[in-house]
């Protein structure tokens, strides 16, 4: 029990120094994007990941809706405190062309009960490796999660963020592209 909780405790410390320090070293921005962050690419990368299920589900099952996909894991702070509000714009704006999808960068158990727990309504992706190559090409070479791209609806890459959205924040986004 003791050695989970210093594995637990040395991981959030770890992330929280990466956080810090994407923070201070972060370059100019790219039109359009948060600074420190560059994308790759200006369009949607394609990308097929398996999701809770074991089913893969590619990013082109989404073509043609508003897609907010949100690079997160379990022992991540921040990447908790955001979900609610991607599950509030889920039900809210679904119904208009809307698509959340969370990527895990996680251990599947892990993710599998804490979707449960929280009754995550939008489909959750796991990687690993491919997660984290993917999530680099859409612009976020530090790592830094929680990392999410927004994606209008012709394919191209409107806003990226690292660190948490508030829901205010989102729906300003969200609201013009719907």
């Amino acid at each position: 029990m003791r050695g989970r909780i210093l594995i637990a405790a040395a991981a959030i410390a770890a992330g929280a120094l990466g956080y810090w320090t994407a923070g201070q070293l972060r370059p100019a921005a790219a039109p359009g994007h948060a600074a420190g962050e560059r994308p790759v690419a200006d369009t949607v990368v394609p990308f097929t990941l398996t999701d809770l299920d074991g089913r893969a589900r590619s990013v082109d099952e989404w073509r043609g809706r508003l897609i907010v996909l949100n690079f997160w894991a379990t022992w991540c702070a921040p990447c908790r405190e955001e979900i609610p509000a991607f599950m509030a714009l889920q039900e809210t704006y679904g119904g208009r062309g809307l698509q959340v999808v969370g990527i895990a960068i996680d251990a599947p158990e892990a993710v599998r009960d804490y979707r449960d727990d929280l009754l995550i309504d939008y489909p959750i992706l796991i990687g690993d490796r491919d997660a984290v190559d993917l999530m680099n090409r859409y612009g976020n070479l530090a790592g830094v999660l929680p990392y999410t791209v927004v994606i209008a609806r012709d394919g191209r890459i409107v806003a990226t963020k690292q660190g948490a959205y508030t829901h205010d924040e989102l729906q300003a986004i969200v609201q013009p592209l719907l």
